[in-house]
Order: C-alpha cells, then sequence, then structure tokens
C-alpha cells in the first residue's frame, strides 16, 4: 500500500485527504499546523509548521511517504500584502524545504500553485505561458515555483489551480458564500470585472490521484471548463439552486477596497481534465 503525505489541511487539504480515505487504497498521513479535529484518531497526523525546516524534514523522513502532496499556504490576498515576510515564508521558502525533505526521501512531490502567477491581461493561459504577477500573494506562490524548479530533483509537480471552490466544512468560499447569501434572501454584490476557470474541490482531488497513477510531472493546470466573471458564476449559481437572482448585484472591482491589487482574467487551459 503506497503512503501519501497531504501537508496543509486548509480547503483544498482537507477534500484531498478526504477522497484519498475514501478510496481504501492508500496509507494516509497528514501534517498540518491546524490542531482541528478533522481526522483526528482516524489517520496518522503530526502537527509541523512548514515554515520550520527541522520539523518539515523530520516528519518527512519519518513517514517517509512515496507521495507528497504540498497544499500549505497563506491565501488571503489582502493578508499577504500586508504581511509580506510572513507570507514569502509560508508561500515561497517551505517550499524549498519541502522540496529537499522529499528529495532526501525519493518521495514523489505534488507542489499546488495558483493562477495568481499570470498578470490577468491575456487569459486563457497555458502552462508555457510568462507568469508576471501583479500582488505579493501571486509573488509568493510564483518563487515557491521557481525555488522549485531550480532543485535539481525530477519526482515534481506543480498544479497550479484557480479559486477553488464546493462544500466545505473548512471554511466558506465564493461558492458556499453565494448560496448562503441566496438561501436566507440577503442581497450581495458581485463583481463583474474579474475572470477565471473555477477549480471544483471535488475534481480537484480526484486528478491528484489521476497524477500519482499517471506519474505526471512539470507545471499542470487544472481549472474548470468555463471561464466566467464571478457575477456570471453567482448567476449559475442562483440558477442551479433555484434561488433570487435578483438578489446579486453587478459592481466593479475598483468599488471594493481590496489592499492588493487583482489579476483582470486568470483563465487557465487544463489539459489536465482528459487524464484518465
Amino acid at each position: 500500500m503506497e503512503k501519501v503525505l497531504v501537508i496543509g489541511l486548509g480547503m483544498v487539504g482537507y477534500e484531498i485527504v478526504k477522497k484519498y480515505f475514501e478510496t481504501g487504497e492508500y496509507k494516509i498521513s497528514i501534517a498540518s499546523r491546524s490542531e482541528s479535529g478533522f481526522f483526528k484518531g482516524v489517520l496518522d497526523k503530526r502537527l509541523v509548521d512548514v515554515t520550520n525546516e527541522q520539523k518539515v524534514q523530520k516528519v518527512i523522513q519519518d513517514i517517509n511517504p512515496d507521495f507528497v502532496i504540498n497544499t500549505a499556504a497563506m491565501t488571503n490576498v489582502d493578508f499577504c500584502e500586508k504581511e509580506k515576510e510572513l507570507a514569502y515564508k509560508a508561500n515561497a521558502i517551505s517550499v524549498g524545504y519541502i522540496g529537499k525533505a522529499c528529495k532526501s526521501t525519493g518521495s514523489t512531490l505534488c507542489h499546488i500553485s495558483t493562477d495568481y502567477v499570470f498578470d490577468g491581461e491575456d487569459g486563457n493561459y497555458v502552462e508555457t505561458d510568462v507568469i508576471n504577477p501583479i500582488n505579493y500573494y501571486g509573488f509568493t506562490k510564483a518563487e515557491g515555483e521557481r525555488i522549485l524548479n531550480e532543485m535539481d530533483y525530477e519526482n515534481k509537480s506543480i498544479v497550479r489551480i484557480s479559486t477553488p471552490y464546493g462544500f466545505s466544512p473548512v471554511k466558506l468560499n465564493f461558492f458556499t458564500w453565494v448560496l448562503e447569501n441566496l438561501k436566507y434572501e440577503k442581497p450581495i454584490n458581485v463583481i463583474t470585472d474579474q475572470y477565471n476557470t473555477s477549480t471544483n474541490l471535488n475534481n480537484l482531488s480526484e486528478i491528484m490521484i489521476k497524477i500519482q497513477q499517471n506519474d505526471l510531472s512539470g507545471i499542470l493546470h487544472f481549472g474548470g471548463s468555463e471561464k466566467l466573471s464571478r457575477y456570471e458564476f453567482a448567476l449559475k449559481i442562483s440558477e442551479d439552486y433555484n434561488l433570487n437572482s435578483k438578489l446579486i448585484s453587478p459592481v466593479k472591482s475598483s468599488e471594493l477596497n481590496w489592499v492588493a491589487k487583482r489579476p483582470k482574467d486568470t483563465s487557465l487551459i487544463s489539459n489536465l481534465r482528459g487524464v484518465q
């Protein structure tokens, strides 16, 4: 039975662990700074701060996994803009620690990155397009990619995703935020001028297993099949769940008090959807 280590137990990490666990075909371990009760007493769970190199090395060496999925990240875009040192440690330096430890154990690494490494001027990005982040979150994630790519270590993949969404016990996301507000008939403002190919959490967790099974490497994109603005996505949610779309008001991103710039169109072309 292959040993799989998932680092990070946020919304993405939780869903991946759940999917692997449901297969019953893998020995799963979790490394997380969170002391949440998720999977407690069910799976091997280790507390680790990914910005601590010695602890990262120890947990990976102790588990000696066949496959490692790194989902750990600081993803609050505005917080990253204000707390740059913390963001760089969490999203860039830690990736080097994990990559180095995986190399020493011979473990295959799949690192989760983001569409925010692009500037959003073009959209429909493919893996070979030049990255050019416009906010500090995107910069730190791009740095994580660079650090990993510069390692003399072939058994690795970087999967860029786009605004993960779905039903999650871990935290609210755009999908559940829209759904909850509309269900309780609360009006919401949603921006019309930011486009992406949002990544379904369930689909993402399934593709992780396929990446492992097919020994895929290099940079890979995995987003949804349809490019939508946030506003269009909200309307689609209201339609799918038969909720009142009149509660959704269109606004421009310039009307929101964001600290960090957001790219306009980070839609991804995802060939991974065809992987069997």
